[in-house]
């Protein structure tokens, strides 16, 4: 039996798009809205949901007290949304609203339609939705984000059945030619947003954030906390095509690395001016070797020398011994001179004292006799 992809379509969402868990998480996002949509007291609460495939929002709508309804043309995916206990009309979505009447409906939503069909079908499809929604009525049409470079150039592609990327200028300006008075993008399904350096930041962006977007429109605006606006600035990811940001980013990196360049040039003159001194210092160095293998030299020279000069220096040592000894015992015969020399003279001057004494007396008896 021959396949076609629509026989194949429910096994490429299981596989590309993720699990019913994951994605009825990721819708769980737009419940904030939701709030806001009139119950059943106030008006109709039939929420209608264009493509709806495996029927994730439908649960997220009766969830939030809302009377969903599903419409696809793929029978495999209705089935499966079906046999869920969900509420699924097999039928074109642009003739499905044509046989709805004027404001019956309070939420339209389509989650990765709207890149399935022409552009002309889209612009019946949106006049559609403006007429069968209720004057508080809320639109939502999700789709990928051809700002991220990777949805834009890759994986938008993976399935054969998109048309093509509608850029999210595009949309809200086929959403307000519609006649929806108030507009609004809020990018969506990213990774967050890293802390790093600015060419990362700027990758990142394009890359990886904001991987979807929706276009939220109402037929009559509002003001205050219930404004889309507020919704879009408490919720949406940065814009993957900032060019104003990335541009500021890569500005930083361009002065970063000027000033790196500036500073690795600073240091490359500083090294150079070290290898210049570690030259003259090796220089210094080799001048200083020099010297001491000249002293060292000199010192084997006089140590040869002062060894073949040993025995000498001990001969005129022995002999300086004896010396020092003749030396030394004439000192001390001269002490034994000297003590008899000062005993002679002792006793020479007692000898002499002695004759002079008898001298004297001899004299002093001769004067003596004579006087008689």
């Amino acid at each position: 039996m021959k396949k076609s992809f629509d026989d194949l379509y429910k096994a490429f969402e299981d596989r590309f798009r993720g699990s019913r868990e994951h994605v009825k998480e990721r819708l769980q996002i737009y419940q904030p809205l939701l709030a806001q949509v009139p119950r059943k007291a106030e008006g109709p609460t039939l929420a209608i949901d264009l493509g709806c495939g495996r029927g994730e929002w439908l649960e997220v709508l009766a969830e939030a007290g809302l009377e969903a309804t599903g419409v696809d043309t793929n029978a495999r995916m209705a089935q499966e949304a079906t046999d869920n206990g969900l509420k699924i009309e097999l039928q074109d979505a642009l003739e499905h609203l044509v046989g709805r009447p004027d404001d019956s409906v309070a939420v339209i939503s389509a989650f990765h339609m709207v890149e399935h069909v022409p552009t002309d079908y889209l612009i019946g499809l949106l006049d559609e939705c403006r007429r069968v929604l209720t004057r508080d009525g809320l639109l939502i049409l999700e789709t990928p984000n051809p700002e991220n470079v990777s949805v834009g150039t890759h994986t938008f592609h993976l399935d054969p059945t998109h048309r093509s990327p509608l850029p999210p200028t595009l949309l809200e300006f086929l959403v307000e030619q519609a006649g929806f008075e108030e507009t609004a993008i809020v990018r969506l399904n990213g990774a967050p947003m890293i802390e790093a350096g600015p060419i990362e930041r700027s990758v990142h962006l394009m890359f990886e954030v904001a991987r979807d977007y929706a276009c939220l429109a109402r037929k009559r605006a509002k003001e205050g906390p219930e404004a889309l606006a507020g919704f879009v600035q408490s919720t949406s990811q940065q814009h993957p095509a900032d060019t104003g940001r990335i541009r500021q980013w890569l500005g930083s990196a361009d002065d970063e690395i000027a000033g790196l360049s500036a500073a690795r040039a600073e240091l490359t003159s500083h090294t150079d001016q070290l290898h210049q001194r570690i030259a003259s210092f090796t220089d210094q160095a080799q001048s200083m070797q020099n010297e001491i293998d000249g002293f060292r030299d000199a010192i084997a020279s006089l140590a040869h020398h002062t060894g073949s000069l040993e025995p000498e220096v001990a001969s005129l040592a022995h002999r300086t011994g004896n010396l020092e000894a003749e030396v030394a015992s004439l000192a001390h015969r001269k002490g034994i001179l000297e003590a008899e020399i000062t005993l002679a003279h002792q006793k020479l001057s007692a000898f002499e004292s002695t004759i002079v004494q008898k001298v004297i007396r001899r004299v002093s008896g001769l004067i003596s006799k004579l006087s008689k």
